[in-house]
């Protein structure tokens, strides 16, 4: 069991699969992209047109496909790109080139699992929610189509924390990502030099 934790990687070898994952990122990015200029959707579209009653970027919660479209654009895929450059940069600029090869995986699958999650959550929110105040529906009836639509309540009681689901996967994927952060913080500062 030791020996997971005693493997290394070169920093350079984890900053290709950074790079890797945001090229991916920008790609899966492409695909939000055109789902989000389908006029039919409502997304931006005026109202009265495409039988849009309203649009999602100035109705709640429509506005949090937005937001959870734009979190993804800065953490998911500038985010990505970002570790790639320090550990690159802390390969050539600071000698740092040996890292954890466990913490290593688990910080990339954290930090990815984490921010598409969340920002998956956010966007669904959006989604559903917007997409039944664009079509005329009221608030109330858009409330109730996000908890029950996304992720149905695990508890019947209205006071019990489990009874509105989409916050608590929200919270989960947010606590997932953070963590993902923290190790490769932790990961970078204790990463060596080859010749150490």
């Amino acid at each position: 069991m030791m020996n997971i934790f005693s493997r290394t990687t070169k920093t350079t070898d984890l900053a290709r699969r950074f790079l890797a994952l945001g090229t991916f990122n920008v790609v899966l990015s492409v695909v939000f992209t055109a789902v989000i200029l389908d006029p039919f959707l409502c997304v931006s579209v005026s109202p009265g047109q495409f039988g849009c009653h309203d649009n999602m970027v100035t109705s709640w919660p429509g506005t949090w496909l937005f937001i959870g479209y734009f979190t993804w654009l800065i953490v998911g895929v500038l985010g990505a790109f970002g570790w790639a450059a320090l550990y690159y940069l802390g390969d050539t600029l600071r000698g740092k080139s040996e890292i954890n090869a466990f913490f290593s995986r688990v910080h990339v699958i954290a930090f990815e699992v984490g921010v598409l999650g969340a920002t998956a959550c956010m966007a669904a929110v959006g989604y559903v929610g917007g997409g039944v105040i664009a079509t005329g529906g009221g608030a109330a009836v858009a409330a109730e189509a996000i908890s029950l639509d996304i992720f149905p309540p695990l508890s019947n009681n209205t006071a019990s924390v489990f009874n509105d689901m989409p916050v608590i996967v929200e919270a989960a994927f947010i606590v997932v990502a953070l963590l993902g952060i923290l190790l490769g913080v932790l990961n970078y500062v204790s990463a060596k030099s080859s010749s150490q």
